[in-house]
């Protein structure tokens, strides 16, 4: 069906309320038993073509802002997308989004409509295929807050007007409802997931559970990821150095799925290339830095802590690179975040970073995760926190590592609900053990 050709005369402000009605249960009843997120967006282009006829259409729905303090950086991501008539690889969309480009970028950024006649001719516009000659975007919004955007393109010039917005914005307003809640059955269904993983690998065990790394002399260390998607954007490893140290790294890689994995995959070979050759963190990280440029996109990045461990001293030198602070939990009850460093990885060129130290006596902690953990947000959108997860360690602190990260990942999910579990959860535990 081309652009403009409709059933039953033309939609927009010309409908009526019988129209619009008949146009609203249509909707519901296409979304009727899925709750897929993916499916349910999918189901509305393809209802939509019906309405408003497009030759390619998508829709977007963004994940939270990213915020860095003291770099005057802020955007939003992009957490699912689903499209329709594009043949070819499109443009990177946290681009259009950090940048604000495109008439989708726009949208997001404006939270107001994008009308384009001729995009050849509208500045706003960045090419995703050949074809188009029209745009029309529109924000998407649920309970008063943006929550992504619609868009249709056209291969004639002017097939599109304000008739056809209001009655995207029609479908924008059923698209709101059905993706809120698929959105929050996915949220159920991963923390679900977190629960069995923690049951299953606490029933292995009191002093197993969750852990993952053995043979550090001197020390019990566990670790638990849980990614958000089928690929996560959260790392962490250990590099055996040649001297008996060891490499230590956590990380979270910008956006989700694919173009994530091929960040991280970069940023991998990067680091562990650099490790052994200069495994200090200042030169690792201002090497990471430089590399990353080179190699992925001006707005993919990677925030990490590195660092050496001499598990022998327990001498811990580290670089902190833009990334949530580490805690060093004592065993008398105080703690140190570890924010020594620099910005994140691959975001701006000549990035300086600094190098800190820390000495982990018999019976501390030091712990270690990704933004997951302390961004979650609790129904009245505050975040669960750094101090607050210091507090539920300093509680269990005697415990071993594994139960200490049991013991956090459940105070998470009790402080978020269902409603607001939303990231890749990631946390490592390494206790120094008492002398003899």
């Amino acid at each position: 069906m081309q652009p403009g050709a409709r059933d039953g005369g033309r939609p927009g402000k010309g409908m009526t309320s019988e129209e619009r009605n008949r146009l609203l249960v249509r909707i519901a009843h296409e979304l009727d038993g899925t709750l897929n997120l993916e499916d349910v967006l999918g189901r509305l282009l393809d209802t939509l073509r019906a309405a408003v006829g497009y030759d390619a259409a998508g829709i977007f729905v963004l994940n939270r802002e990213e915020v860095f303090p003291g770099y005057g950086l802020s955007w939003r991501r992009i957490a699912a997308t689903v499209r329709r008539g594009f043949g070819g690889p499109l443009p990177d969309l946290d681009r259009l989004l950090a940048m604000g480009q495109g008439l989708v970028g726009h949208v997001l950024q404006t939270g107001e409509p994008a009308l384009a006649a001729d995009v050849r001719l509208d500045p706003r516009y960045i090419m995703g295929r050949p074809a188009t000659r029209s745009e029309l975007a529109v924000p998407v919004y649920a309970g008063g807050r943006l929550v992504g955007a619609m868009n249709l393109e056209s291969d004639d010039e002017g097939a599109y007007c304000e008739e056809d917005a209001e009655t995207l914005r029609l479908f924008a307003d059923a698209a709101a409802i059905a993706v809120e809640k698929a959105i929050l059955y996915r949220l159920f269904v991963q923390k679900e997931r977190l629960e069995e993983e923690l049951r299953l690998a606490l029933e292995a065990g009191e002093e197993s559970g969750p852990a993952l790394w053995h043979g550090i002399p001197g020390w019990d260390a566990a670790g638990l990821t849980r990614p958000r998607y089928e690929i996560g954007g959260d790392y962490f490893d250990r590099i055996a150095l040649p001297d008996g140290r060891l490499g230590l790294v956590v990380a979270d890689v910008s956006g989700k799925g694919s173009l994530a994995a091929m960040t991280l995959t970069t940023f991998r070979a990067i680091l562990r290339t650099q490790v052994e050759g200069e495994p200090e963190p200042v030169r690792t990280a201002a090497a990471a830095n430089r590399l990353l440029r080179e190699r992925v996109g001006p707005t993919e990045y990677v925030t990490a802590l590195y660092g050496v461990l001499d598990p022998g001293r327990g001498h811990f030198a580290f670089s902190n690179c833009g990334h949530a602070p580490p805690l060093l939990v004592r065993a008398d009850g105080r703690y140190t975040k570890l924010t020594t460093g620099g910005p994140p990885l691959g975001l701006l060129a000549g990035a300086r970073y600094l190098a800190g130290e820390v000495t982990i006596d018999p019976g501390d902690l030091l712990v270690l995760f990704t933004d997951g953990v302390v961004e979650a947000e609790g129904p009245d959108g505050a975040e669960f926190g750094v101090d607050r997860l210091a507090e539920v360690v300093l509680e269990v602190r005697d415990r071993p590592s594994a139960r200490v990260i049991a013991a956090v990942a459940r105070a998470t999910t009790a402080h978020t609900g269902v409603d607001h579990f939303a990231d890749d959860f990631t946390i490592l535990v390494l206790k120094r053990l008492a002398e003899g």
